[in-house]
């Protein structure tokens, strides 16, 4: 449920107001409404604009948040993009996404990064649509956005970290994604059986291309209407990095017969990479960053492999 706000419902709901009277160009705001977070963790708190212009959608990210994200702290420790103050920068990486992608974005009216006065902030043009989910993915679905993925992976980069400006080299990867795993796994707990098998693996790990991937690629980012993906509406967690690690995330959402549909959609583009000798690592990195909800680690060390 959307619950509703208005210009005097408290300190929060007059957030977006001073938000847009502090920006020059965005027009006036005659109401907001608050829209309930999905997650505990989640890094922004969301609103939807009614202007003159239209209606928005305002992203402000709350920084105090970042500190329960696993997602985050995982992003931050081994991409080097700290949300905060990335966020104003979150037009690079949507030009990169319109050139290379194939899936629809909602236009950007608006971003800025974190200052001593103001939170750091992003602002759409509101699009409708349904919201996917597992249950609702249908074949189309899934060969479409093999295609934008594929799309995207064959953009090619010599340098990995923060899409806007990835600054590291490819010999860099394996020694900061081993720093980054036995940090958070120390600070989650995690120790045998599973990190020093990971551990031995990191040497079988030498990327020498990455591309922009997506590491919170989840159903829910994306809106549907009919067989078609219509929009693909958050954006924050592209990063420059391998490819093998988003087509890992995506293993686990796709069933059989599904992963099947995305391997013949996207080979139409790009070869699949082989994830055998990555497959360990990558799954350690994305249960560590609670990519999924997954609470069960033996689970999910475990799950079928697809590709």
């Amino acid at each position: 449920m959307v619950k509703k706000q208005s210009q005097h419902g408290g300190k929060d709901a007059a957030a977006p107001f001073a938000l847009f009277a502090q920006h020059d160009g965005l027009p006036p705001l005659s109401s907001v409404q608050a829209i309930p977070a999905m997650f505990e963790d989640s890094t922004h708190q969301i609103w939807r604009c009614e202007t003159a212009d239209g209606s928005m959608l305002l992203k402000i990210c709350q920084q105090n948040n970042l500190a329960l994200s696993s997602c985050w702290q995982v992003i931050e420790q081994l991409f080097g993009r700290y949300l905060p103050y990335e966020l104003g920068k979150i037009d690079a990486i949507q030009q990169q996404l319109e050139q290379y992608g194939q899936l629809p974005l909602p236009e950007l009216l608006g971003c800025a990064s974190q200052t001593a006065e103001t939170p750091a902030f992003m602002l759409n043009r509101f699009v409708g649509g349904r919201m996917l989910s597992a249950e609702l993915l249908t074949e189309p679905m899934i060969a479409q956005l093999a295609r934008h993925s594929a799309s995207l992976h064959a953009h090619e980069l010599t340098l990995w970290g923060d899409l806007s400006h990835p600054e590291y080299d490819a010999e860099f990867w394996p020694e900061v994604l081993l720093k980054t795993l036995v940090r958070q796994a120390g600070e989650q707990g995690i120790a045998e059986p599973w990190l020093p098998l990971v551990v031995s693996q990191i040497e079988l790990i030498n990327p020498t291309v990455f591309a922009p991937i997506m590491l919170d690629n989840r159903w829910d980012q994306y809106l549907f209407e009919a067989d078609k993906i219509t929009a693909l509406v958050d954006i924050d967690a592209f990063v420059a990095g391998p490819r093998e690690l988003e087509l890992i995330l995506l293993e686990y959402q796709l069933n059989e017969q599904q992963a099947d549909v995305f391997a013949r959609s996207y080979q139409e583009t790009l070869a699949l990479p082989e994830l055998k000798d990555v497959r360990l690592c990558y799954r350690f990195l994305l249960f560590l960053m609670n990519a999924l909800g997954e609470t069960d680690l033996d689970k999910w060390m475990r799950h079928p492999v697809r590709w």
